[in-house]
């Protein structure tokens, strides 16, 4: 069963959330700058539709070619608190990441892992606001029509 979206039309998404991170600097004894990891990021935003789109940048390494921007999972708080659900997204760098997660009736949190060796990380996270219907709901309404219902 197919989905009629309007992915390409820009009124149909809203950002939700926005932020930039840094990893943590110190110097070791020698004096050379060491970066700590930085660690998941969990965005207090609710999110009640199945589709977002992720964007996540970081300043690359003259030389270097990097694709891969971490992952993203599904939070849902249950009575046992935050479980997650499904298998985490692969998510890559310096594109929008377009995730359809299964379509639960039911608000969701996300989390974000970037790479251990990303020094700083911005970060946009879209909700898809607009048409979401699949082709039988249309056929219904066709049916109806058809028999003046």
């Amino acid at each position: 069963m197919a989905r009629n979206l309007q992915l390409g039309i820009e009124s149909n998404w809203s950002l939700q959330y926005s932020n930039s991170f840094s990893a943590v600097i110190f110097t070791d004894q020698e004096g050379n700058p060491v970066y700590t990891k930085i660690t998941e990021i969990k965005p207090l935003t609710v999110f009640d539709k199945p589709i977002i789109a992720v964007s996540i940048n970081t300043a690359v390494p003259v030389g270097r070619i990097w694709n891969y921007a971490g992952y993203i999972r599904r939070t849902v708080t249950t009575a046992f608190g935050e479980s997650f659900v499904g298998e985490p997204e692969n998510l890559f760098l310096g594109k929008f990441n377009l995730i359809v997660f299964d379509d639960l009736n039911i608000d969701y949190f996300v989390a974000l892992q970037v790479p251990k060796w990303f020094k700083n990380a911005n970060i946009a996270i879209y909700q898809y606001e607009g048409i979401d219907r699949t082709t039988l709901e249309d056929d219904v309404q066709a049916i109806k029509t058809s028999l003046g219902i």
